[in-house]
């Protein structure tokens, strides 16, 4: 009997560690190369061996891509993340950005809340909305709910860590990672704890612990990815040997996660890193990365859609709203759209300099001149004395105001000003756009100075590789066409 238990055991053993091996591959597989069908492997596997952690990714990757996946394996998602199941239409998500939509997402999840009340993914969703909205007090409050469900769960601490710097106290961000006990034996929690540390201006506590980690990783790369990225930023910023640098930025995108791919990028530049751009189209929720490269290739509806889909994952970030509502400004027939973007962006940037100038001279292209003088004014207050590349776009903004009211000679010394400004600054870009807005003005006004003015900022246009100058020449010749000017009349260059 003992040798029949004996060997029962010994058969639960293999099994448990045939299904851990077959875990780290099916983990290796879709971090590799994600599809839908590994997803759903994935996520089958990890719950049958009660490993929820290992698949968040392929679980989120799942329900991303919902029209092309099966109700079974779209439940099995559902239940591994811990999100109820959508019983009828009032428990789907609203799509798309805006403040009426983030409004819409609030007043969904709170009923739920109600009969869900111990979710913490459903109080991290709602405290989102809550940031987005500008209402840091009421996001707090749903986070620590949802650290007191799950004081342990990687997911609600990354969260709560996003939250916190965003909000401009890296410091909490860094307290609540050195108080986890999950933090020093997991690889994505150190990586978080280094990056808030250096953002915050202390020194990382883990670094040891990280260094041991990332030299002795044996298993899936894409589990120290971020962490090898943290580490490779850490070196760089404390003046480390270049080779080490580059051999911890290699080996954050062996298998990298969109975090390691946006700071990679970032200071890839600085250490000569080659990118594998087509490996990194391939990564999950690669949103910012694949937003910038459309934008710097001039594919500016693609871009557009990216930076939307990076607004939607982070909807309290700066960068996505900013980006989205100037395509929007750039490339819709009214500024509807980049008003109600850039709204919600103020609603947790309040005093963001530059939404404050981009709204006033949205409004101001919407003729709603007095509420862009508001903006206007408090994008000035706003801007700090040093500041030059939101100085020259506030003095264009102000010559945009001016031509407006009827003021076309005033307009015209501010815009020349603004790019006076910009060229002594070393901002090409920024002074052919503004010669490029006062040329549209010009030729909204019927003023016979436009086709001198028109003609030297495209010859400055094309002597420039930029994807802001191809975008601002773009927009000018859609404008042209909006208001029925004969081609005949426009510089042939303006059409290439």
């Amino acid at each position: 009997m003992r040798s029949l238990q004996r060997a029962s055991a010994d058969e639960k053993a293999r099994a448990q560690q045939a299904g851990v091996q077959r875990l780290v591959t099916l983990q290796r597989e879709f971090g590799a190369k994600p599809s839908v069908g590994r997803a759903a492997e994935l996520t089958g596997a990890a719950a049958l061996m009660n490993r929820p952690d290992v698949a968040e990714d392929a679980a989120v990757y799942l329900l991303l891509n919902a029209e092309q996946t099966t109700p079974a394996a779209l439940a099995s998602a559902r239940t591994l993340l811990a999100l109820p199941a959508p019983g009828e239409a009032a428990l789907q998500a609203p799509q798309g950005t805006g403040l009426l939509t983030v409004q819409a997402e609030v007043r969904r999840l709170r009923p739920l809340l109600r009969e869900f009340p111990h979710n913490p993914l459903m109080h991290l969703d709602l405290a989102r909305a809550y940031a987005a909205l500008g209402q840091a007090q009421r996001a707090e409050r749903h986070l620590q709910v949802a650290l007191a469900l799950a004081p342990q769960h990687r997911f609600a601490l990354r969260t709560a860590v996003r939250f916190h710097v965003h909000t401009h106290d890296p410091r909490a961000a860094v307290t609540l990672l050195r108080r986890s006990d999950r933090t020093p034996h997991d690889p994505w929690l150190i990586a978080a704890e280094i990056s808030a540390s250096m953002v915050a201006g202390v020194a990382p506590r883990f670094v040891r612990r990280a260094r041991d980690l990332v030299e002795n990783w044996d298993l899936d790369p894409l589990h120290i990815s971020e962490l090898a990225a943290a580490l490779g930023t850490l070196e760089l910023k404390d003046g480390g040997k270049s080779k080490r640098v580059r051999k911890m930025f290699r080996q954050a995108l062996e298998q990298p996660t969109e975090n390691a791919v946006a700071q990679v990028q970032w200071v890839a530049p600085q250490v000569q890193v080659p990118l594998d751009e087509q490996q990194l189209k391939s990564v999950p929720r690669n949103f910012e990365m694949r937003a910038w490269e459309r934008y710097s290739l001039s594919r500016f509806e693609a871009a557009r859609d990216a930076f939307e889909c990076w607004l939607q994952d982070e909807p309290y970030a700066a960068t996505p709203v900013i980006m989205a509502a100037y395509l929007a400004g750039a490339l819709d027939p009214t500024p509807t759209r980049a008003i109600e973007l850039t709204r919600l962006g103020l609603t947790a940037h309040p005093a963001d300099e530059v939404m404050l100038n981009n709204m006033a001279y949205y409004l101001a292209i919407g003729d709603q001149l007095d509420d862009a003088e508001t903006y206007l004014r408090r994008a000035q207050a706003a801007t700090a004395p040093g500041n030059v590349w939101n100085g020259a776009n506030l003095v264009a903004t102000q010559g945009l105001l001016l031509f407006r009211r009827g003021q076309p000679d005033a307009g015209v010394h501010l815009y020349e000003a603004a790019a006076a400004l910009a060229k002594r600054s070393a901002l090409p870009q920024r002074a052919v756009i503004a010669q490029l807005n006062l040329a549209r003005e010009l030729i909204r006004c019927g003023d016979e100075r436009a086709p001198a003015v028109l003609l030297r900022a495209l010859e400055e246009a094309r002597a420039l590789t930029s994807p802001d100058v191809d975008l601002a020449v773009a927009h000018l010749r859609a404008q042209m066409q909006r208001l029925g000017v004969p081609p005949e009349v426009l510089p042939p260059t303006l059409f290439r």
